[in-house]
């Protein structure tokens, strides 16, 4: 891996070595530009998005079919104007608030954008690069986005689109640059961390660690969203068939990479309703096979698959798999400490008692999604709240980036309140 920059003034570059001392004066340079995009008006980003909206729902674009499988549909209901409006409205309660004064609650009060927002990228999830790229550009803050060395770039050829949705959508594709360089070199980290007023960290608990240890303004902060883990709570009696499809899909999306993804269901009744419910899942975990909702394994990780198999049948546990290796569903007779090991397993258990939910989550636990009358959503609610958990939403958002995410309410981080007063 090769210092490089992917993207920069609202250009695709070619993907060749620069020297340390070139990519320094590039990085600068970036830091020292023009901030154009402050001076947008966000009725106008929202035009630009919707004409690239138009254009990347069509098949037959080369950025639809690159994004396919890492999760175009939900980039396309972000992007999306009513999505765009509702997503700023409730992470700064006004979706005018960059633009003009506004009262909220009795204060009159402006925002403005914090500078220059420095992402690290996980590589697990591509999706994940544009959306927190295009969190920056709604507050109108510059990016510098370093990519994993183990990611695809997917978000420059959305960039290059972008430039394409008129003058708009070239200023903000001229607020991101793109780059990459090996993972573990400390001096070009803190080369970005030096130019960046937040610093967002997406991944392992090594890499995240790496980036919250990096000097950098005295008065920037660091976002940190490290390795969580998810689940699903349901009442079967409370399911219909579009639920089920719903489970399949939040767990197959992504890979069930992301950190949203459930890798347990935790069904309540007996172990018989566990089994059951687990047969119903089977059914509709075909369906989004057949609509590529997912990739499929390479060699290694379908043997990774067969060995989980083979361990598990030969202590006698019981499992529903796939004629393949693209799902398997393993049961448990009672409610345990909950795993996960990705590749598609879903570990199911019975539980008889929403309120012993709480014990058996992990410390990283994220999103918990459910299919439950209201008394046991409640039960359950406060069985989990101070362990952890950030969400409970139904099951099919499992993925919905919302805010607050994490506990967090991203979109504040990145910018600064300014309260503004009559005499």
């Amino acid at each position: 891996m090769v210092n490089a920059i992917h993207f920069i003034e609202g250009r695709t570059q070619q993907e060749q070595p620069l020297s340390d001392e070139e990519f320094k004066q590039r990085l600068q340079h970036f830091g020292q530009q023009p901030r154009q995009v402050r001076h947008l008006k966000f009725n106008d980003m929202v035009e630009a998005f919707y004409t690239l909206y138009q254009r990347l729902a069509s098949p037959k674009h080369p950025v639809h079919r690159q994004l396919r499988h890492v999760g175009l549909a939900y980039l396309l209901t972000f992007i999306h104007p009513d999505s765009l409006r509702s997503f700023l409205k409730r992470g700064l309660r006004h979706e005018q608030v960059l633009d003009q004064v506004v009262d909220l609650t009795g204060m009159s009060v402006t925002a403005v954008p914090r500078g220059m927002i420095g992402h690290w990228m996980a590589g697990n999830v591509p999706l994940l690069s544009l959306i927190s790229v295009i969190q920056a550009i709604l507050t109108k803050n510059h990016s510098i986005v370093k990519l994993s060395s183990r990611q695809i770039d997917y978000i420059s050829p959305f960039l290059a689109e972008l430039s394409k949705c008129g003058q708009a959508g070239q200023v903000m594709s001229e607020s991101v640059m793109v780059v990459s360089y090996p993972g573990k070199d400390t001096i070009w980290n803190q080369q970005v961390a030096a130019q960046c007023d937040v610093r967002v960290a997406w991944g392992g608990r090594e890499a995240v660690h790496a980036v919250s240890s990096l000097p950098g303004k005295p008065e920037s902060e660091t976002l940190i969203f490290g390795p969580k883990y998810s689940c699903a709570v349901i009442d079967p009696a409370q399911m219909d068939t579009a639920d089920w499809t719903r489970i399949a899909q939040d767990m197959l999306l992504f890979n069930q990479l992301a950190c949203s993804s459930p890798h347990a269901l935790i069904v309540k009744g007996d172990k018989q309703v566990s089994l059951d419910a687990g047969g119903r899942l089977a059914e509709a975990l075909q369906k989004p096979l057949r609509s590529h909702v997912s990739q499929p394994f390479d060699a290694g990780e379908t043997m990774k698959v067969v060995h989980y198999r083979t361990r598990a049948w030969l202590k006698g546990e019981r499992l529903l798999v796939s004629e393949g290796a693209e799902w398997t569903l393993h049961f448990h007779d009672r409610l345990e400490p909950l795993t996960g090991e990705g590749l598609h397993i879903l570990h199911v258990y019975p539980s008889k008692d929403m309120s012993e939910i709480g014990h058996v989550l992990p410390p990283s636990i994220q999103t918990i999604s459910h299919k439950l009358e209201e008394e046991d959503m409640l039960r359950l609610l406060d069985s989990v709240r101070f362990q952890g958990v950030s969400r409970i939403v139904p099951v099919g958002k499992a993925h919905h980036y919302q805010l607050p995410w994490d506990g967090m309410l991203v979109l504040d981080r990145f910018v600064r309140w300014i309260t503004v007063e009559k005499g």
